[in-house]
């Protein structure tokens, strides 16, 4: 009789099934590439600037399909885009608009030509994060068929609720802002970070309840 050898109980290595799919939704660098994509098809679909908050929602919807396993083809992110397009303007609008007359604050600011400057581009500053980080939830919480007036108000009253999310998602600006500092072609794949980013503080506080 032949003595037993050590490997002869050992199993054979499982291998995946098929239709596995693999972490993130598209293995080692997946999830990275799927927001380089996300960020350059939003950013072509925001040059009409009136565009740029529709097409931030169909971006977030974009990664959400993507990490779900969930078709998210380029048709798919026009057709989202296309809805989130429905109701919107005065949003859209009034955003820009908004962010406009903060910056011409910031610049009569900066010339000296108000009295207590600093203190003023510092509340500026602080508004216009507090508009952009609504702007994010609201691309988040926005659903086809949903009324913008009432996901802007949701997007206002989570910003003010879950603040360490909010915390969050000021940081992902600023670490975007700083980026486009230091090179500003990169400014085409900030719109796909800022949708991974709004995507992961919605998903951590739904986690949290």
């Amino acid at each position: 009789m032949s003595a037993q050898l050590p490997d002869d109980d050992a199993q054979p290595p499982v291998e995946p099934a098929p239709d596995e799919k693999p972490l993130l939704g598209g293995g080692r660098f997946g999830l990275f590439s799927e927001a380089l994509l996300v960020g350059l098809g939003v950013s072509v679909l925001s040059l009409p600037l009136v565009t740029a908050v529709p097409a931030l929602a169909a971006g977030v919807s974009h990664v959400r399909r993507h990490l779900d396993g969930r078709p998210d083809t380029v048709a798919v992110l026009w057709q989202d885009f296309r809805a989130a397009c429905r109701g919107v303007w005065l949003v859209s609008i009034g955003i820009p608009v908004l962010l406009f007359v903060f910056l011409f604050n910031l610049q009569l600011a900066g010339s000296g030509g108000l009295p207590g400057g600093t203190g003023v581009r510092i509340a500026t500053l602080f508004l216009v994060v507090v508009v952009l980080v609504v702007v994010l939830r609201a691309a988040a919480g926005w659903t086809p068929g949903a009324s913008w007036g009432a996901v802007v108000q949701t997007a206002a009253k989570r910003t003010g609720d879950d603040l360490v999310g909010t915390l969050l998602l000021a940081v992902a600006l600023g670490l975007c802002a700083v980026m486009v500092w230091m090179l500003a072609p990169l400014v085409v794949i900030v719109p796909g970070l800022l949708a991974l980013a709004v995507v992961a503080v919605e998903h951590r506080a739904a986690v949290r309840g």
